[in-house]
């Protein structure tokens, strides 16, 4: 049973190419003020023929990160819509298939703005 399913999976497997696309940053806005946010995020992505159409697929990544909110991309929920929606996306856009979308890291850069650190020093008192 095991040698059937190895050959029947084995010509799929030939096919399947695998591109890593590390540190790509981009700004999202904020939900809750409004402001852009720089998001960090490295992904691994296995389909047919990937590596011939990376540039298509960092596009399309470009295009489906900037439909969320950064609120959004902090939820499990949120994760596994934007691979759904960049695997969707892809594959009407460009017309390529991708089987998985692995993240492998995505961090939001907190740092404050000096208007928020201004602020906040206000609220404090230390300021006028």
């Amino acid at each position: 049973m095991r040698r059937f399913i190895v050959v029947l999976t084995f010509p799929l497997m030939m096919f399947a190419q695998m591109i890593s696309i590390d540190d790509f940053k981009t700004d999202i806005f904020s939900r809750v003020d409004k402001n852009p946010k720089e998001v960090s995020l490295s992904v691994i992505i296995e389909g047919r023929y990937v590596e011939d159409e990376s540039y298509k697929i960092t596009d399309a990544l470009n295009v489906v990160i900037g439909s969320f909110y950064v609120e959004d991309l902090l939820t499990s929920k949120g994760k596994e819509a934007l691979k759904k929606l960049l695997i969707d996306y892809t594959a009407k856009k460009y017309g390529i298939d991708i089987d998985e979308v692995y993240i492998q890291k995505l961090m939001i850069d907190q740092n404050p703005s000096t208007n928020d650190i201004i602020s906040a020093l206000k609220k404090e008192g230390c300021c006028k």
